[in-house]
């Protein structure tokens, strides 16, 4: 199996699969010729498979000699990929591979998320129907489709081509923790027709730019209150003085699941050096409250070749900025449990787009209690109805609620303590895994997740720390020996 010289050798199997992964197309909703790559797979190794309506894929992997009335073990990861790029990373993730390379102990990719989210946990699965020295009762390896545009996939599974009664979950990113729950999500969409009239202001057409923010997973990240650049583009448009300027469109955001790190309004302007002054009063204040890591963020003024003929009207202006100035983002609440270190509800404002006459807004509440989330959803609701925005509620799922007595979480943590000599934090995680969902099809199963250390997951700085995938790899394999 190919493996590119700046990938480490072992597992070996694991990082050629990681590798020939990342030559596939897999966006959301786009995981075809991955779904293809499985199948072919599992045909040259004569298994068995089943491949449902919505498009996920369940490869049957036999028992090892001895374990034939061991009981069935799921392992379950997700097809798609978050694709994301910085905005001087020319890329088609439609057709175009990942570009990888190492930085010491890194895998990362060039400009451009790695997809190691849920690329490892894939390249492993994969592995295990190749590796006949392994030792595991049958295997139900379960290959989800659109997962990180809410878990479409999983809501889809036919639970009656699964008999399994334990599950890994292959799908998280800190290398030395096992997960035993999750944060269901809601998400929101705005939207409302804005009346566009005759500019006025006939002096500058400008660009307001605003990006370099780390953005990053809405639910991973979400704790270290990052920046967000819709917030700021429209801190700065709020910022500035009244008839000074006149507004044409904005757009910002990628997915529901990745904080904003870039944005940009159309103006024009009467006088770019009060915008210019602005811009500097707003960067300063950012900067004064910011995360150290997450102050190279900038805003700059593009002037265009022309003024706007066509701009918002100043009612609808000030009533857009103002829905946005009040519109909550960042973490809510933390789980007292876990001694505040858990976020337990959250609000990540999403996209945000004002384009010929219409505006729209995506926002994706994450929360562990489901009862705890009811206020915030009261609050983003009261402001779109406030606003006069038409509201669609979209895609909720449950949270995986934490369960200690868990047989398969004490044979996992016992295994851990066997090979590396120490404890593994059992914990949760605010973002969103299918196990909850899962569950709930399948009936009452034992499920713990883990994986290697992923950082920087639904952003251009993803990668994947080398030295924990093979520990991660060492854990699987014994986990499925004892079981």
């Amino acid at each position: 199996m190919h493996i590119p010289t700046h990938f480490p050798t072992q597992p070996q199997k694991v990082w050629g699969y990681f590798h020939a992964i990342n030559q596939i197309p897999r966006p959301s909703k786009k995981e075809d010729k991955f779904r293809e790559f499985i199948l072919k797979e599992a045909e040259n190794l004569k298994l068995k498979t089943h491949t449902d309506e919505v498009g996920n894929v369940i490869v049957y992997v036999p028992a090892s000699t001895g374990y034939e009335t061991h009981e069935a073990v799921i392992i379950q990861n997700h097809m798609d990929m978050v694709t994301d790029a910085t905005p001087d990373r020319n890329i088609n993730f439609s057709t175009d591979p990942i570009v990888t390379f190492r930085e010491g102990d890194w895998i990362k990719a060039d400009r451009t998320t790695l997809g190691a989210d849920n690329g490892i946990g894939c390249a492993a699965a994969l592995a295990l129907m190749h590796d006949y020295s392994i030792a595991h009762p049958a295997l139900e390896l379960l290959f989800t489709i659109d997962e990180e545009t809410g878990l479409k996939g999983a809501w889809g599974v036919n639970a009656d081509f699964l008999k399994g009664k334990k599950m890994l979950n292959l799908d998280t990113e800190e290398w030395g923790s096992l997960y035993i729950g999750c944060a269901g999500g809601i998400d929101y969409e705005f939207k409302k027709i804005i009346e566009m009239v005759p500019a006025k202001v006939k002096r500058t057409g400008a660009r307001l730019l605003v990006g370099g923010f780390l953005g990053g997973h809405s639910g991973v990240d979400i704790h270290e209150q990052r920046g967000n650049a819709i917030k700021f583009l429209m801190d700065w448009i709020n910022s500035m003085p009244e008839g000074s300027f006149e507004l044409n469109e904005w757009r910002g955001g990628k997915a529901h699941n990745i904080i904003p790190r870039d944005a940009f309004a159309l103006v024009n302007l009467n006088d770019i050096a009060v915008a210019e002054e602005t811009l500097k009063t707003v960067v300063a204040r950012w900067k004064s409250f910011m995360p150290e890591g997450d102050r190279q963020f900038f805003g700059k003024i593009e002037k265009q070749d022309s003024p706007y003929a066509q701009v918002v009207s100043i009612k609808d202006q000030k009533s857009l900025t103002g829905f946005l100035m009040a519109f909550p983002h960042g973490a809510h609440a933390y789980d007292l449990a876990s001694n505040k270190e858990l976020v337990s509800l959250s609000n990540n404002l999403a996209i945000s787009l004002l384009v010929r006459g219409q505006f729209y807004l995506e926002s994706s509440l994450r929360f562990f209690d489901r009862q705890e989330c009811v206020g915030l959803e009261n609050q983003v609701t009261a402001l779109g109805h406030g606003f006069g925005m038409e509201l669609t509620k979209n895609g909720e799922y449950p949270s995986w609620k934490p369960l200690r007595d868990n047989k398969l979480l004490d044979l996992v943590s016992d295994k851990y303590q066997e090979l590396f000599n120490k404890k593994a934090k059992v914990t949760a995680i605010h973002a969103g895994l299918e196990c909850g969902i899962l569950r709930d099809k399948i009936g009452p199963i034992d499920v713990v997740s883990f994986g290697p250390t992923i950082m920087g997951a639904h952003s251009p700085q993803e990668r994947v720390l080398v030295p924990t995938v093979e520990h991660f790899w060492d854990l699987l394999k014994a986990v499925l020996k004892a079981l």
